[in-house]
């Protein structure tokens, strides 16, 4: 099978959950099949060589994607009222990402076309003939919902809430127009479902390294504990926001040297400046989360934000951790509250359960023994892949 990827870049290295997930599948994806991957990228760079090495056969667009700040980001923001496009469909369009998924379709005739993210879906809607799966890494109509419901600032929840509408349109006609999506779990499945009831979907969750995440066994640090995620998505910068001003008061009541650690990738200054609180620290970029996540006592997602399910949690329990989340950050994956990890949503009560685990061993070796258990069965690549792979054939075949 001839397999054309479309995406934003190449993922590489791993150190986003989206990253992760789409170089894991794909790679293996290539093991049995002819991938060529499209991005936006250079050809100069680590990424774009080592998917070359990797039989992933990159071809690189000049990146496009502006960035999200300056005064030329606030104007485009602006101009997008305009647009019938949602701006991160606009945001990521140009003329030579669409000329090359014309010429490689035209020359290459792949037998499928995967995009990476549902907005690139907008590439392969001039191609009538080749069938389109989309990835939804998540329900972006969902994750702007949870923005607007999170933001307290009335002009970004204004701006937030004209662009609600222009997700939702945008999902409604891909998911009607392409010939399968897939889901990372089957509560967003059905909403695909009810988003577009003629959408083919199959469920192909997010899964976790079972080898490379693994304990070392040591003691973890008293009275500690920590959370992974890249610090420039948003759904993370409030989460570490909101446990620093509503939940760590609350447990430092309790434990007066308690400390968190926030580690993830380009954390923009008002992250950085969380480290002005008693107990914070922030890493920014680190080569390797496994030891920030080994040595602490107890795994956070205070997320109040997002769609999907998290790769994080996956990580954190294939490594024995205690974890300590919100719904939404737990959602979407096959785990049970005070068997696999513990849920609470508002403040007091997730401060509550951080303070249970730090005082009682014993309850954090059943929840990492449960969690590792929990991984092994049902989140590994392998499997996930093959699945996958099966409904990229079944649709090629349709």
């Amino acid at each position: 099978m001839r397999v054309l990827v479309l995406d934003e870049e190449f993922p590489w290295p791993l150190n986003t959950g989206k990253r992760i997930r789409s170089y894991h599948l794909i790679s293996r994806l290539a093991t049995n099949h002819e991938v060529r991957y499209l991005a936006y990228g250079d050809e100069s760079s680590e990424a774009f060589h080592h998917f070359a090495s990797n039989r992933l056969n990159p071809i690189a667009v000049r990146p496009h994607v502006p960035p999200k700040e300056g005064p030329a980001f606030y104007l485009r923001l602006l101009l997008n009222l305009f647009s019938r496009y949602p701006y991160i469909v606009q945001s990521h369009y140009s003329r030579a990402f669409a000329d090359a998924v014309r010429h490689i379709s035209h020359e290459w005739r792949p037998d499928v076309v995967l995009c990476e993210w549902t907005p690139y879906a907008v590439f392969a809607r001039e191609n009538k003939s080749i069938p389109v799966v989309v990835a939804a890494h998540n329900i972006e109509t969902r994750i702007w919902e949870r923005y607007r419901e999170a933001e307290t600032n009335p002009a970004r929840r204004w701006y937030i809430g004209r662009q609600i509408p222009k997700v939702r349109r945008f999902e409604e006609k891909t998911f009607g127009m392409v010939q399968g999506v897939t889901a990372v779990s089957q509560l967003e499945a059905d909403d695909i479902r009810c988003i577009s009831a003629s959408c083919r979907v199959e469920v192909v969750d997010n899964g976790v390294d079972l080898t490379y995440f693994n304990s070392t066994g040591g003691a973890p640090a008293p009275n500690s504990a920590v959370f992974t995620g890249s610090m420039d998505w948003r759904p993370n910068q409030d989460a570490a926001i909101y446990f620093c001003n509503d939940i760590l008061p609350l447990i430092q009541l309790k434990i007066s040297d308690f400390t968190v650690t926030f580690v993830g990738r380009k954390p923009p200054q008002s992250i950085i400046d969380l480290q002005k609180l008693k107990g914070v620290t922030v890493t920014g970029t680190v080569d390797d989360v496994r030891p920030f996540i080994d040595k602490a006592g107890v795994y956070i997602v205070p997320l109040r934000i997002g769609g999907g399910s998290r790769l994080k949690i996956l990580e954190a329990l294939a490594m024995k951790r205690a974890i300590v989340s919100t719904t939404i950050g737990a959602e979407g994956l096959h785990l049970c509250n005070n068997e696999h990890l513990l849920v609470a949503d508002s403040p007091h009560a997730f401060a509550e359960q951080v303070v249970q685990l730090l005082s009682d061993r014993p309850l954090c070796e059943r929840l990492g023994d449960n969690g590792r258990k929990a991984v092994e069965q049902s989140y590994g690549w392998d499997a996930l892949a093959v699945r996958l792979e099966k409904f990229l054939l079944s649709v090629g075949k349709s």
